[in-house]
């Protein structure tokens, strides 16, 4: 699953490897050794790591996210006041509901960490051939994770509302929202805007920024990032793996085309497909009827709904496919070498990544303020 890599420049007539000091705002790369083989997993001359400087960069990052999710909050909060004072019925208005969630986020929260974030160095990875063999692969996996993240989200909400049952921690909102939404709203804010936005703020925007530090942590950041973007808990277990998967994508061809296709496909199967097999039959309804064990006043309504039923399951076994096969293939990828991250320009020790890229006012403030809003989410 690896593309490409980086042919650095050489230096007209160098008689030595260039040395660079610490400088995580330089736009060069550095040079290649001339006569040297190249070998993309180790890159020659990595400049010597300073801590201090790598916190500020990451601080930089988190910061930028904060002010991103802050702000989107607050103008959120604003809307929602003065609809309830002006006119509350508006919010009956499915479409009204969505776009005034989601704009506070895309016209003024979105542009504002977009800035921020230009003021930091970033390196774009080299473009590389993702052909369809690679993109079903990844696809597969993805979905995997997805659902597999799901449930473990699920799973993990049941557990904490078991010690307060107050707590609707295995509750999906954002999917209940939708299952009971409108399918075109859904499919022109869901299927498309949303995952264009997303994946240029989280892959494009965030990984150019982290890459330089290396594939590993890039991969692990915009995946924590990502998932606690989301401010839900059983959202935010699928969306960190799947964020850890498409900035890995991105990472290895370069094109975040490619993973806004990933992003709208997945975000297709999971809200839209969902929500047409529910037109045709009732879930809440068959689940009664199971419980109820009346074989006759069952069999007599999986006859009437046998299309809607049929569909349903065969979307259910579609699932467990995936989340077998992606795993599978994960598995195999790996232990096969295909899996395989890049050092960056500058290499963080293995004992003080967790500090260096977490520990920090920028992202310490970024952790709190998502981890504030699921809580919110839950007791609320």
């Amino acid at each position: 699953m690896d593309g490409n890599n980086r042919q650095f420049s050489q230096q007209p007539a160098p008689q030595q490897a260039p040395q660079y000091g610490y400088n995580p705002y330089m736009q060069q790369a550095p040079q290649q050794v001339p006569g040297q083989g190249y070998d993309p997993f180790i890159l020659p001359q990595q400049a010597p790591f300073d801590s201090k400087s790598a916190k500020k960069h990451f601080s930089g990052v988190g910061l930028s996210y904060f002010i991103f999710s802050i702000v989107s909050a607050a103008i959120q909060i604003g809307v929602s006041i003065a609809v309830d004072t002006v006119n509350p019925d508006l919010w009956d208005n499915y479409l009204f509901m969505i776009l005034a969630s989601i704009l506070p986020m895309y016209l003024v929260g979105a542009p504002i960490c977009i800035l921020m974030m230009k003021r930091l160095p970033s390196e774009k990875p080299d473009k590389a051939s993702w052909g369809f063999g690679k993109f079903i692969a990844g696809l597969i996996i993805a979905l995997g994770l997805m659902y597999i993240g799901s449930f473990i989200g699920t799973y993990i909400g049941m557990l904490i509302e078991q010690f307060a049952p107050e707590a609707q921690a295995s509750t999906n909102a954002v999917q209940d929202l939708v299952f009971n939404g409108d399918l075109i709203v859904n499919l022109i804010i869901m299927v498309i805007v949303g995952p264009i936005v997303e994946e240029l703020l989280f892959r494009k925007l965030l990984c150019d920024r982290l890459r330089i530090y290396g594939e590993g942590i890039t991969v692990a950041v915009t995946g924590l990032m990502f998932g606690l973007f989301h401010g839900n808990l059983t959202q935010f277990v699928y969306a960190g793996l799947l964020g850890c998967l498409l900035a890995y994508v991105y990472l290895k061809c370069g094109r975040v085309s490619v993973t806004i296709a990933y992003h709208i496909i997945i975000n297709f199967i999971g809200s839209i497909v969902p929500l047409i097999l529910l037109q045709n039959v009732d879930i809440d309804v068959l689940g009664e009827l199971l419980e109820a064990g009346d074989n006759e006043v069952l069999t007599e309504y999986a006859m009437e709904n046998f299309a809607g039923i049929l569909g349903y399951c065969l979307f259910a076994v579609a699932v467990f496919g995936c989340m077998i096969i992606g795993l599978i293939l994960l598995i195999v990828f790996g232990a096969t070498g295909k899996i395989r991250f890049r050092p960056g320009r500058f290499t963080i020790p293995s004992g003080k990544r967790f500090t260096v890229a977490l520990i920090n006012v920028g992202m310490i403030l970024f952790i709190l303020s998502e981890i504030g809003e699921i809580l919110i989410n839950m007791f609320a």
